[in-house]
């Protein structure tokens, strides 16, 4: 059971008053401190939300101006975090379906309040309360390092990739528009590692059929050395930059042989399309001598005005030109297991 003096304030909308103070009679009698805040629509309500900021709203369905979807999608528009519980009616199943799917908490039926109203309240309070100390920790955070291991599964690239963007998001390193981008240039370099590192598969197999290259894939998924081999990856995030390593277990590849993606002779092929994905979302792409391991980095905002100050720095200083264009390096570098913190 919530603590009797946590929940502070509940707002009540309902267009009767005799159900108002049914509701806030329950109230005072499993929180007795508790201020009820009442209204009787949705734009009533609204007011009340914005003005007295409720801990929770307790709303009626069907009201005869502007009922609880109404102050859903208004409290949505507006992106309030406030929790959002229906009081529904024996008739109003299908609407209460549509409330929970606009956004409601929960849902308490009108004829069940006396036993599951205070059941209901405190598990979507101690819920909100999670929610809104986990935001506030993150916002603490200053850094994040993260290591994985995938089997040969294409399966596994997305929700990875979408793991990434969460705590990119959550950390608030960039915006929605280079979350996307990141994303897109992590699903490549990821695919390039199971299916060109590990499963050792030709990008010449795509340009004709691509049914004959994802066919091979399957079968050397279950058969030796590729069945055994795995992806790595490892993630450090900071406020200044993130950056990514993907090691393959396969033979890799003489990176430096491989084909220009900006000549406009190979943007159409299906390989050079997804390399050059990845230079043109990624500030430094770089291969390991071996060519089974490549690093992605890309400098957040706060990152991009420090190389711009360091730049100017160096330029007051020099007449060296710098050059801060996204960029390739072909260039050996130190393996991701000899890091400590990648």
């Amino acid at each position: 059971m919530t603590d009797k003096n946590f929940v502070k304030r509940i707002l009540i909308v309902d267009d009767a008053a005799v159900e108002r103070k049914l509701v806030g009679d329950l109230l005072t009698m499993f929180w007795p401190t508790c201020e009820v805040l009442e209204a009787s629509d949705s734009t009533e309500g609204l007011s009340v939300v914005e003005q007295q900021l409720p801990d929770i709203v307790l709303t009626d369905l069907c009201m005869p101006f502007s009922g609880g979807l109404d102050l859903l999608a208004k409290l949505r528009e507006e992106e309030c975090l406030i929790p959002v519980v229906v009081l529904s009616g024996k008739n109003d199943a299908a609407t209460a379906v549509a409330a929970l799917q606009a956004g409601a908490a929960s849902f308490v039926p009108k004829s069940k309040l006396a036993t599951l109203l205070e059941p209901t309240i405190s598990t979507v309070l101690e819920l909100a309360a999670t929610h809104r100390n986990r935001r506030r920790i993150i916002g603490c955070l200053a850094s994040m390092d993260l290591c994985f291991e995938l089997d040969n599964d294409g399966a596994l690239v997305g929700p990875l990739v979408k793991y990434l963007q969460d705590h990119l998001g959550s950390l608030r390193l960039c915006d929605e528009r280079e979350l996307v981008r990141i994303g897109v240039g992590l699903h490549e370099s990821l695919s390039n590692a199971i299916h060109h590192g590990n499963l050792e598969l030709d990008s010449e197999l795509r340009q004709e059929d691509e049914s004959i290259y994802y066919d091979m894939a399957e079968t050397r998924k279950l058969i030796w050395p590729y069945c055994d081999r795995k992806v790595q990856v490892f993630a450090s995030l900071n406020a200044e930059r993130v950056k990514f390593v993907i090691r393959d277990e396969g033979p890799g590849f003489n990176h430096q042989k491989v084909l220009d993606p900006t000549d406009a002779e190979n943007v159409g092929r299906i390989g050079g399309r997804g390399l050059l994905l990845i230079r043109s979302f990624m500030d430094k792409v770089s291969y390991n001598d071996r060519g089974n391991e490549i690093t992605l980095l890309k400098y957040t905002s706060a990152g991009q005005k420090l190389l711009s100050k360091m730049t100017e720095s160096t330029l007051a200083d020099t007449d060296v030109e710098i050059n801060l264009s996204p960029e390739i390096l072909l260039l050996d570098e130190e393996p991701a297991e000899s890091l400590s913190v990648v």
